[in-house]
């Protein structure tokens, strides 16, 4: 169930392909948009206003000039022009937008001039083009368009001046301002994309990362760093419960396995004993009985018929305690298989070799386990394969140990299903998958129909405890 759970974690939560780029994408580009919107609709109107106060400053300049010049026509002139009252209003008014006009002598000194044309002096200069419009700067950095129209027959100029700061001082200021509030955008993307990142992004991928390495059964995840997401946060503590209950569950598993195999061997090593202290010694006396009768007269036939039912019986116990519990045991893992593959090739009438490497030996437990394993193997050989012969290798290898058991029998389709095997009682395969596993080992067992079969442990060098 948990392997289930765990990859329909893996599919949920692992990112999606350019998941990442699309994420930053979906935060920076509206931002980017609307600040280059912002700056080129700002652009925009600063060169539409700069190109109407241009205009402006230029007529009025333009038609100041005529009304002021000598030799206009009065009949030229509209009504509202005659007289002085009336036809220089312009001056004490000033113009209709934020600025200021005047009528600066051939002197210099100023005849008429609107009110704030008196800083005139911090603006002006001998280089300023005359009968266009122009844009200049005083010394505080106020800025200024400025057109200068001369009057004719000498009578001086008109001058009039427009003052962005007064005319457009919001836009200025966030002109000014522009490039702060770029640079603070970016900073507040950049944190958000941050915080982002070691919020979900990264927490998600540390998450899939421990799911891929965990082992169902055997890891318990870290605890999750501080900072995910709630959501995250949920997820891991799931699984968090579901990996130690599979821990627990692997625990009593292997605990009731191996009290299972404690008491298989336990009860072999009584029931040997049993026989050998009861019935064997019996039918030991029953002989020295029969050797004694041999000497007197008795009927001969019957006795050595007798003899000989009694040693079948004496062979057959003592075969039965060497399997229940092997005496050879103690004489280590190669003399142990060698002993056993004698045995079983009298017993089953097949050929069974061993190649075992020199040098190489286990613990008694793990003995003991390859001794099990390689008499169920050969069971299984000739009872389902109709095996006529069976080698076992052991052998070492870039740390691990291989114990290769192959036989030439007819083989059989290899889906293995060992709790199925359980229920329909077939304990042989299922038995010794558990003897590896708690070794920490593992068993593969390959087969195909008429190809034979091999059955193949491998225990890592680590796990071994050795008989020295």
């Amino acid at each position: 169930m948990l392997r289930r759970v765990r990859r329909t974690v893996l599919n949920s939560l692992r990112p999606k392909n350019h998941f990442l780029a699309f994420l930053l994408s979906a935060l920076i580009l509206p931002s980017v948009a609307v600040v280059l919107l912002a700056a080129f609709a700002l652009v925009s109107q600063e060169k539409a206003m700069e190109a109407a106060v241009r205009s402006y400053v230029q007529d009025l300049a333009e038609s100041m000039a005529y009304r002021l010049s000598s030799d206009a026509k009065l009949w030229e002139l509209p009504p509202e022009f005659f007289g002085d009252a009336t036809r220089y209003r312009i001056f004490s008014w000033g113009p209709s937008i934020p600025g200021w006009v005047a009528h600066i002598g051939a002197d210099g000194k100023i005849i008429m001039a609107s009110p704030g044309a008196m800083n005139i002096a911090a603006i002006w200069h001998d280089n300023l083009p005359i009968g266009t419009a122009t844009r200049v700067e005083d010394k505080q950095g106020a800025q200024y368009t400025l057109a200068i129209y001369p009057v004719s027959r000498g009578q001086g100029y008109v001058v009039a001046a427009v003052s962005w700061d007064q005319l457009l001082g919001g836009l200025v200021k966030a002109g000014r301002l522009w490039p702060v509030l770029i640079v603070l955008m970016t900073l507040g993307s950049f944190w958000a994309i941050r915080l982002l990142w070691s919020r979900l992004v990264a927490p998600l991928q540390a998450l899939v990362a421990e799911i891929d390495d965990l082992r169902v059964g055997k890891d318990i995840p870290n605890r999750l760093g501080p900072g995910a997401v709630k959501e995250i946060e949920s997820v891991h503590s799931a699984l968090m419960r579901f990996a130690r209950a599979a821990v627990e569950r692997d625990k009593l598993r292997n605990r009731y396995v191996r009290d299972i195999v404690r008491v298989q061997e336990k009860e072999r090593m009584d029931m040997a004993r049993e026989i050998h202290d009861g019935p064997l010694q019996d039918i030991t006396a029953l002989l020295q009985q029969i050797h004694m009768s041999l000497e007197e007269e008795a009927p001969q036939e019957r006795i050595k018929k007798t003899e000989f039912l009694a040693k079948t019986v004496v062979r057959e116990l003592r075969g039965l305690c060497d399997e229940l519990a092997p005496p050879w045991m103690d004489l280590g893992l190669s003399q142990a298989l060698t002993e056993l593959a004698e045995r079983l090739s009298q017993n089953y009438d097949i050929r069974v070799t061993t190649d075992i490497d020199d040098g190489l030996d286990l613990g008694p437990e793990q003995t003991l386990a390859f001794v099990r394993i390689f008499q169920e193997a050969v069971s299984n050989a000739v009872r389902h394969g109709n095996a006529s012969e069976v080698r076992a290798q052991v052998y070492e290898q870039d740390g691990k140990i291989f114990f290769d058991i192959r036989d030439n029998g007819g083989g059989f389709e290899a889906r293995i299903n060992h709790e199925a095997l359980r229920v329909e009682g077939h304990r042989g395969l299922a038995n010794m998958t558990e003897r590896m596993s708690l070794m920490g080992g593992t068993l593969e067992v390959r087969s195909e129909i008429g190809k034979g079969t091999r059955v193949l442990g491998i225990l890592p060098r680590a796990a071994v405890v050795s008989s020295a």
